[in-house]
């Protein structure tokens, strides 16, 4: 059974706990902000850091280019960069992972709104979402597309806000239901018009990380659907995962490597991205996510952080050489959230310390305390001439920490309800807490003699806290 807290009443039921507590809050007057503590500084450092650089992507607008001088027209009074000098142009995969660190930290519902609002007001007419407001908003990432689906999904849900949801359903549907299929194939999502991606390009059309991606949006926008009461939808984008599922082992499964080959022309490389959505997006048994993060573990892994891809196939003009020894952290930020979906959350802290911590105590001078774009080979600064060294895709280890090691996770828009499931890992106590809608909600909780935990959650009228 779990202890429910509705409307700052709490009722206690056994728990295998050493002992809950929970009391009512009344919305607090000025507006709150998040906070994460616990009892590694390090850790500590790390959210504070991620939350610095998220908070740095805000920037006042109208824009008209970018840092190279490129056309990046957005008018709107204030937007969210990929980066404070690279590109310096909105990208809505980063704003997927600067939007959750804003909702862990200090929200900025109003403009994530607009943002959201303007990409799907600049929908192609083949239903693809503008990866930016880059060249007129011209520019299409293929993988780009569902992080709008994504950062649709979270908003509404941290916010409250389904009034969004339903004034951009004539683009949830006209993507998911006009662009998707267009590019589908046999069930699985085909990249035949050769789109770039976060990483720029990859051999290969039948690519694993795009159909992991592709089924974890259909979950998620059908899920919207649900929300919005839409059940056709939600019953058909549902239907629309069961073929990827059916293939997606036969296709990309590598038994041999015990780990998800890259695409069905290159089975030699076995990338982060694809084996961290395979598992987000329920693609892979227990025993394949086992097996495929024990293989980022020793192929993928370095003392700077989780590598992007394990062999040189994505080496080219376009992004150079050395992409093996590369770490993007927008991608890892994905594989720790998997390796928390697949109960291991003392390796996602150390691989959390292990790549944030890198750039937290490796930073120069002028910048410190932020989060890189990319951490260059051999453990070097970001990769690109005019080096990003603050870049709001890079934060995602705010929102891992809130939710996970805090436990903090809503489920259903606004805070209605809500989970505190804390995966303590190594730690001996952590505090916390995450603006909702309704005011403050805070989380405490530390190890006790016995081997438990004794966990205390303040939340504020209007929400309902069920523990599983």
């Amino acid at each position: 059974m779990a202890p429910r807290l509705r409307g700052g009443i709490c009722a206690i039921v056994p728990l295998l706990l050493a002992g809950v507590a929970c009391t009512g809050a009344a919305t607090a007057a000025a507006a709150p902000s998040g906070s994460f503590a616990s009892n590694d500084p390090l850790l500590n450092e790390i959210w504070q850091d991620s939350v610095r650089s998220a908070g740095d992507m805000l920037a006042p607008g109208p824009l008209t280019k970018d840092a190279l001088g490129r056309p990046c027209a957005i008018d709107l009074p204030t937007v969210i960069l990929d980066g404070t000098v690279r590109d310096r142009c909105p990208y809505i995969g980063d704003e997927a992972v600067i939007g959750l660190t804003l909702d862990s930290s200090k929200p900025h519902w109003d403009v994530q709104r607009a943002m959201l609002t303007w990409f799907g007001r600049h929908q192609h007419a083949d239903g693809a979402i503008p990866a930016s407001p880059l060249v007129n908003g011209q520019v299409v990432l293929i993988d780009y597309n569902a992080y709008w689906v994504l950062a649709l999904y979270n908003y509404v849900l941290y916010s409250g806000d389904v009034r969004l949801a339903r004034t951009l359903w004539p683009n949830l549907v006209k993507l998911l239901d006009g662009w998707y299929p267009a590019h589908t194939h046999d069930g699985l999502l085909v990249n035949d018009e050769g789109l770039g991606d976060y990483g720029f390009h990859r051999p290969g059309e039948v690519v694993a990380y795009y159909n992991a991606e592709y089924s974890l949006a259909l979950e998620r926008a059908a899920q919207l659907a649900g929300w919005l009461g839409e059940k056709h939808a939600q019953a058909r984008w549902l239907a629309r995962r069961r073929p990827i599922a059916r293939a997606f082992t036969r296709v990309f499964w590598d038994a041999k490597a015990g780990a998800f080959v890259d695409t069905t022309a290159d089975r030699a490389t076995h990338p982060e991205d694809a084996q961290a959505f395979a598992i987000l997006a329920g693609l892979a048994t227990p025993a394949q996510a086992t097996a495929a993060l024990a293989y980022l573990g020793v192929h993928e892994w370095r003392g700077y952080g989780q590598t992007v891809t394990d062999t040189g196939s994505w080496d080219g003009p376009a992004v150079g050489t050395d992409v093996k020894d590369r770490v993007y952290p927008f991608i890892t930020y994905f594989e720790v959230l998997a390796r928390y979906a697949a109960g291991q959350p003392e390796i996602a802290l150390q691989l959390i310390r292990r790549e944030w911590g890198y750039m937290a105590k490796n930073g120069p001078a002028t910048n410190r305390g932020t989060t890189w774009e990319t951490i260059g080979p051999y453990g070097g600064g970001p990769v690109n001439v005019r080096q990003s060294w603050d870049a709001g895709w890079s934060s995602g280890a705010a929102p891992a920490l809130t939710n996970y090691v805090l436990g903090i996770l809503p489920t259903s828009p606004g805070f209605a309800t809500f989970t505190v499931t804390p995966r303590q890992g190594d730690l001996a106590w952590a505090r916390g807490s995450v603006v909702t809608p309704h005011g403050l909600l805070t989380v405490s909780w530390q190890r006790t003699d016995l081997g438990g935990i004794r966990l205390h959650v303040t939340a504020p009228p209007g929400t309902r806290w069920i523990r599983r």
